[in-house]
């Protein structure tokens, strides 16, 4: 699977748009701010972001696409019954190339 921000494949033709993928996922927050200094916090978000791309890449499978294109990931912040939450979110369009 190709994976790509930009919005085509230097030396690939996009034959077919499968349609628009994406990933989210969410994580509690509480214990990690408490060893934000530990780098806690940074694994919680390196974890949580490489879950929304998986999650991104298992639905381009299941459409049959060979690559996503256009990527972006954004994260936000959440407070909800007295616990904070970090939420990521991958979109990108799913292709077929050659």
């Amino acid at each position: 699977m190709i994976v790509t921000t930009t919005p085509e494949i230097a030396g690939k033709t996009i034959v077919e748009y499968k349609g628009l993928v994406f990933g989210e996922v969410i994580g509690k927050t509480e214990a990690v701010w408490k060893n934000s200094y530990s780098g806690d916090h940074e694994n919680l978000m390196k974890i949580l972001k490489q879950r929304s791309l998986n999650k991104l890449i298992e639905q381009a499978e299941e459409s049959n696409a060979n690559a996503i294109i256009g990527i972006s990931i954004n994260h936000n912040y959440h407070i909800m019954g007295g616990g904070t939450y970090i939420t990521f979110s991958a979109t990108g369009t799913a292709v077929a190339v050659e």
